[in-house]
């Protein structure tokens, strides 16, 4: 006798699950009550199907909780915790990788969604690729869901590079979202798990310099991910230690073992100059965070110590303007604009 169609269809998703291999979603949250419920609407709506996701709560105050409880799917794995907070980061990203079974890592964070097609993308290219990771375009939306960019513009700059060129892009500036990353569970676990650098509010540029070190991203022309700006995310709250990140990627430069910087150096003969400006100019934008948050004399010294660097004059004329609006009470933003359109509200 003939199954019914529904049962036919639900066989056929059974085997293709079997040969897809199993993604597991690594989906930190704290209090996300506005936009949890998206997340996983974009997960479930996935064109493909074999997936797990492991939403790590680092004890969410608002109904965060309450809305995951709806979401009734054996694939949602929800894990509740005692507030840990940002600066351990790090062990909630590493407890959902103990405890997943997939054979690759993807990242969403509970203020970020997908578009449907993302997993297949992305797993179907990674099947013929010996990548560790793989990476896409990201839109970047605001609270209200309207769109407001799509990161990187222009990905063609990034297809076809050596490690030593993704490894020199990811110290300058990591171009990549991490809604966006797919990768493989072995390569993560070579590397210890996610790295998280102590007194910094992140894991994701570090754990990504650490797997450019040990194998090849794959860039894919394509939207992976869409990302969710609002005035309560840690790159808006704290400024001043998305800043001092930079100084993580200057020293893990400075710890590269010769052979490694020079092969980087061969790629990119200005990559040493670039970082020592790097490192040069950080108290003039640690001064501008300091201003941001309204910590005035934490703003003063960094500013002072960026006018005392063998700095640029520009950046040394930035960091007077700096101390004045320190004075003031104010922020350097609306003038660095104005002096800078490019500079933006860094």
């Amino acid at each position: 006798m003939t199954k019914p169609i529904d049962q036919q269809l639900g066989c056929l998703q059974e085997i293709s699950m079997a040969l897809d291999p199993l993604v597991s979603i690594i989906t930190p949250t704290y209090n996300h009550e506005n936009f949890i419920s998206e997340c996983l609407e974009s997960v479930l709506a996935q064109s493909y199907a074999n997936w797990e996701q492991i939403v790590i709560d680092d004890g969410s105050t608002d109904r965060t909780a309450k809305i995951v409880s709806k979401f009734k799917d054996d694939r949602i794995k929800y894990i509740r915790q005692d507030n840990k907070g940002i600066l351990r980061l790090g062990e909630s990203y590493n407890l959902a990788l103990q405890i997943s079974k997939g054979e690759y890592i993807a990242v969403l964070e509970g203020d970020d969604f997908w578009p449907s097609d993302k997993l297949e993308i992305q797993i179907d290219a990674m099947r013929g690729s010996d990548a560790v990771l793989s990476w896409g375009r990201a839109e970047v939306m605001d609270e209200k869901g309207d769109l407001l960019a799509v990161l990187p513009n222009d990905m063609e700059r990034f297809m076809g590079l050596s490690r030593e060129e993704q490894l020199g892009n990811l110290l300058i500036e990591n171009p990549m979202h991490s809604c966006t990353i797919v990768c493989k569970k072995v390569a993560l676990q070579s590397i210890g798990g996610f790295k998280q650098p102590q007194g910094l509010p992140f894991v994701d540029g570090s754990t990504w310099l650490e797997l450019g070190l040990i194998g090849d991203f794959l860039p894919i022309d394509a939207v992976l991910g869409c990302y969710r700006r609002h005035d309560r995310q840690i790159s808006s709250t704290m400024k001043s230690s998305m800043v001092r990140a930079g100084l993580y990627f200057t020293e893990f430069y400075k710890s590269l073992p010769a052979d490694v910087k020079a092969s980087l150096a061969h790629e990119d003969n200005d990559i040493a100059a670039r970082m020592d400006r790097k490192t040069r100019e950080i108290d003039y934008y640690l001064g501008r965070a300091y201003l941001r948050e309204g910590k005035w004399s934490d703003a003063r010294e960094s500013l002072l110590k960026a006018i005392k660097e063998d700095n640029l004059p520009s950046i040394k004329a930035k960091a007077i303007l700096g101390i004045l609006c320190g004075l003031l009470r104010t922020d350097l933003e609306w003038l660095a604009a104005f002096i800078d359109p490019r500079e933006g509200r860094r």
